[in-house]
This record gives C-alpha cells, sequence and structure tokens, in this order.
C-alpha cells in the first residue's frame, strides 16, 4: 500500500541585513506543492512569553491580508522569521477589532520542545502550556475568540534543528467553530515579494469525519546544497498515515 503523507518544509534563513527566506514542500498533493516563508512585520508577538498580543497578531494577520490572502474564518497555518527566530504560526480567524459575535471555539493540543518558546491569544483561561526546561512542553486548551472582528492564534517559535511539534485540532463538542466547515485550514505561501495561498483540496484541508485534524512537525538539517547557505530546515508530516508493505 502507497504511504500518503504531507510533508511541509519550512525553511528559515540567516540573512543578516534583511528577513530569511524559507521553503516549504507539501508532497503527495497535486502531485507536489512548494511555498515559501517570509517575514510578518516587526514584533510578531508582542509581550513576553506565553502572551501573543492582540496588536501583534492583528499585524501578522495585516501582512497577509495585504496581499489578498483571506483569513477570515480559516486557519492558517505560516512558518515565519520573527523577532523570535523561526517560528511556527496556527491563526485562527481574522483578528481585527473584538466585537459582539458569536463565540468561536476550537480545541488544540500540540507538544513542542523544552527550548521553544510558546505565544498563545485566547479569550478565558483555559488554555496551558508546561514550562520551559521539561523534556517536552505541552500546550493545550480551546482557543476562543469573538467572531465579530476578533481572532485567536498559537505559535512555537525560537526553533532550531532537532526541534519537533506536533498539532491536533479538534472540534469542541456542543460549542459553536466560528470557521468555514470545507476548507477551514490553509498554507501561506511568500513569493518572495508577497504572500499567496497553496492550492490543495479541500478534502485536505478541512476537518476529519471524527473531527480532527493533526500533524507532526520536525526541524530537520537542510539539504547539502541549503546547508551552505546556513537554511535550517523545519519539516512536517501528518500523523495519520497508512502502512506500506
Amino acid at each position: 500500500m502507497m504511504t500518503k503523507t504531507l510533508c511541509v518544509f519550512l525553511l528559515a534563513g540567516a540573512a543578516v541585513s534583511a528577513a530569511s527566506a524559507a521553503v516549504i514542500g507539501i508532497s503527495n498533493i497535486g502531485g507536489g506543492l512548494m511555498m515559501n516563508s517570509g517575514p510578518v512585520g516587526g514584533g510578531a508577538f508582542g509581550n513576553g512569553q506565553s502572551d501573543w498580543t492582540s496588536a501583534s497578531l492583528a499585524g501578522v494577520h495585516a501582512n497577509l491580508n495585504a496581499d489578498g490572502v483571506v483569513t477570515n474564518g480559516r486557519i492558517t497555518f505560516i512558518a515565519a522569521d520573527t523577532d523570535h527566530g523561526l517560528a511556527f504560526m496556527a491563526l485562527v480567524d481574522e483578528e481585527l477589532v473584538p466585537g459582539f459575535g458569536s463565540l468561536g471555539n476550537v480545541h488544540l493540543d500540540t507538544v513542542g520542545n523544552d527550548t521553544s518558546s510558546a505565544y498563545f491569544n485566547t479569550a478565558g483561561t483555559d488554555f496551558t502550556v508546561a514550562p520551559m526546561g521539561t523534556d517536552s512542553r505541552i500546550a493545550t486548551g480551546d482557543l476562543r475568540w469573538d467572531t465579530n472582528g476578533g481572532g485567536s492564534g498559537f505559535a512555537w517559535a525560537n526553533l532550531v534543528n532537532g526541534n519537533t511539534q506536533s498539532f491536533r485540532f479538534t472540534l469542541a463538542n456542543g460549542t459553536f467553530l466560528g470557521l468555514n466547515e470545507i476548507a477551514t485550514f490553509q498554507f501561506a505561501n511568500w513569493t518572495g515579494t508577497s504572500w499567496s495561498v497553496l492550492s490543495v483540496p479541500d478534502a485536505l484541508l478541512s476537518f476529519s469525519v471524527t473531527g480532527d485534524y493533526a500533524f507532526a512537525a520536525n526541524v530537520v538539517p537542510a539539504p547539502s546544497v541549503i546547508l551552505a547557505a546556513g537554511i535550517p530546515v523545519l519539516a512536517a508530516t501528518t500523523i495519520r498515515r497508512r502502512r506500506t508493505r
């Protein structure tokens, strides 16, 4: 049987005077996809760990929105070179100005390395992250936001070669999702001058029939040609796969 694998390769460059470029490769989807990561502006997170301020979150969305990437109603994944190193971000809905809409809900369980920084933005106090210094950092809880202009998000930052991450989003029973139910997820792409969205079949961007969407990620050394430029690679693969024989 053929193994179905979704691989996302996120590279962070090491340029001194400019934001470094990154490359994302997604295999076994549409014959294989490639996307680049790019800069997201000034202070990507705002205050100290783990507080991802609304102003900083809105700034990341603004960078994407300015290039025509619609983040409203979706969970958008990007790899970004930030003032906190290489970061893997999950942007939930669009962050504008909180209003008086329905309260959106999605549950997230994610695991990162002991040295990775964690940032999240969510309404309420039911989201927890294990402290740094343990073998792994576990973050879990409901990401909540006001759907009338508000958003939410989570990111692992300061990623280096050898780091691993896993993400599992699940529908919270009895709550309002507040997102598109078809093609809920999307991957943003940096073209070198602007952001765009990769074309991926809706079936690979939606919650499964059991109400979850999961993948694992790890930072690995780049191919030799890229290593010459000093660029690390972040490779992510779905944790749902078939056995090969």
